[in-house]
């Protein structure tokens, strides 16, 4: 899978998107639980909030290259701690002036079609979570879950 893998840069940066967040949505939701939280998910765009960044490795060369724009996610990239996928794509832009390998990368990494295609994926298996809960409706206690 392209997710949940390490991807490494050529600027020495290892890099993780996980999906672990999602996973966790659809466990508990088969548990019961974050039902409208689930619902709530209808497009590819709406995963980045399930998403998260591990830096594995290189983070202190990233760091230096970015320093201006790492802000309050520095700590976690030094840890190796996840790292919301949006706020990591803010450490990058695309100016054609501009020479950034880092940023190079990333684009390349996420604009992709291999990305696009697991987003689809991620977003078949939410849509298979939403229909199973469905067919359980009458199981489970009465929630105001806002599917119209």
């Amino acid at each position: 899978m392209y997710l949940d893998k390490i991807h490494f840069l050529q600027t020495g940066v290892s890099l993780e998107i996980s999906t672990k967040a999602l996973r966790d949505l659809i466990r508990h939701v088969t548990d019961g639980q974050r039902i409208p939280e689930l619902a709530k998910i209808c497009t590819t765009r709406d995963l980045y909030d399930y998403l998260t960044v591990i830096v594995h490795q290189g983070a202190e060369g990233l760091i230096s290259r970015r320093y201006a724009w790492v802000g309050g996610i520095k700590k976690n990239l030094l840890a190796g701690q996840p790292v919301a996928y949006r706020q990591f794509d803010e450490l990058f832009w695309r100016n054609l002036d501009e020479e950034d390998p880092d940023g190079n990368e990333w684009y390349q990494l996420t604009s992709n079609e291999v990305f696009r295609l697991q987003l689809n994926r991620l977003l078949d298996i939410v849509r298979s979570a939403k229909r199973n809960l469905l067919q359980r409706v009458d199981e489970l206690p009465d929630f105001n879950i806002g599917w119209a």
